[in-house]
């Protein structure tokens, strides 16, 4: 009998230690300031992170907050930064004077493609010349999709915008509006559309996801299909929650981040830039126009001054300049 009772309990005792004694998986909590349906939260987060927490082996959980439910798009890298979130992506250009060296896509008429952009941005992070992400993980660099411009008014042409107010993001993105004769106005995305709609903004640099994605669709129907550079793009996870991570999710995060998140993240916002454009050239209340590659030309000379002042502007200008320009060339020789 005595015998018996112990089996029983034993059995109970092995019956419930396993599930008891197991390791709840850390949560890392993510701000993600794109709305819950957004292509961005829906196409690429919500895939990318299941793929993570799959090869994490159970030790890792990521929560997604999105719609900027915990902080505002320009406030994610301190956020994150400081504990307030875990994890988050962000704009550098958001915070302008910030991170000098992530401004180099800004800059237009050089990166022609999603690929090259993102490329030239992790090369230069990989290299040692991107500032200000030493008291961050930095999960991944890239870049936002490249930008067009958009308009409420009619316009043939850049040369139309002249002593127009257009939102353009970031002082690099700024600088070179200015020297086509535009006035830029510095706006994070969200805010885009309300002034369109007030018509305090004559038009916008965007590209065709955020055109569809922050309403800003709802107010422009004239489209110049330029490549008007694009900005730097991040997902950081707080340093210190980094560390402490089980061994088996750093794995996994340092395995889909990096030049897999890059490759990731171009063909994905890539292929989906080419779609929402493909859709509006189906419409007939929208006219998108492609600009000669004389009109290019003259509007890079334009801009060229722009760079020059940039370069000698920030350490190291002349190292930086070089190995984004050659990640861009190596990148189209490859396509």
């Amino acid at each position: 009998m005595k015998r018996f009772v112990a089996a029983c309990i034993g059995a109970l005792v092995v019956g419930f230690s396993g599930p008891a004694l197991a390791t709840k998986p850390t949560v890392l909590k993510f701000s993600n300031f794109a709305g819950p349906t957004a292509y961005l939260t829906k196409g690429m987060f919500e895939p990318l992170f299941k793929d993570i927490e799959a090869d994490a082996e159970g030790t890792l959980k990521i929560q997604m907050y999105s719609g900027g439910s915990l902080v505002k798009a320009e406030d994610s890298f301190d956020a994150v930064r400081r504990g307030l979130v875990d994890m988050a992506w962000g704009v550098t250009g958001y915070t302008p004077g910030r991170f000098k060296v992530a401004d180099i896509p800004e800059i237009p008429f050089e990166a022609k493609t999603l690929l090259e952009a993102s490329s030239g941005v992790w090369a230069l992070y990989e290299n040692g010349l991107m500032d200000g992400f030493d008291d961050v993980y930095v999960f991944g660099m890239v870049s936002s999709g490249i930008l067009t411009a958009h308009s409420v008014k009619e316009i043939k042409s850049l040369d139309d915008f002249k002593g127009e107010r257009i939102r353009a993001a970031g002082p690099l993105a700024s600088a070179s509006v200015e020297a086509l004769g535009i006035i830029p106005v510095g706006l994070p995305v969200p805010q885009t559309a309300e002034n369109l709609s007030k018509r305090t903004l004559t038009g916008s640099l965007n590209d065709w996801n955020a055109v569809f994605t922050w309403q800003v669709l709802d107010f422009v129907k004239w489209h110049i299909d330029a490549p008007l550079g694009s900005s730097s793009v991040f997902v950081v996870i707080n340093k210190k929650k980094f560390d402490r991570l089980p061994e088996a999710a750093k794995a996994s995060l340092q395995k889909h981040g990096g030049k897999n998140f890059v490759a990731r993240w171009s063909e994905g916002l890539g292929n989906e830039n080419e779609r929402l454009k493909q859709e509006l050239l189906k419409r007939d209340d929208h006219v998108i126009i492609t600009p000669s590659e004389e009109d290019i030309d003259r509007w890079k000379a334009a801009v060229a001054p722009v760079v020059q002042k940039w370069i000698t502007t920030i350490p190291e200008g002349e190292r930086v300049w070089e190995v984004y320009t050659q990640t861009i060339a190596d990148v189209r020789a490859k396509q």
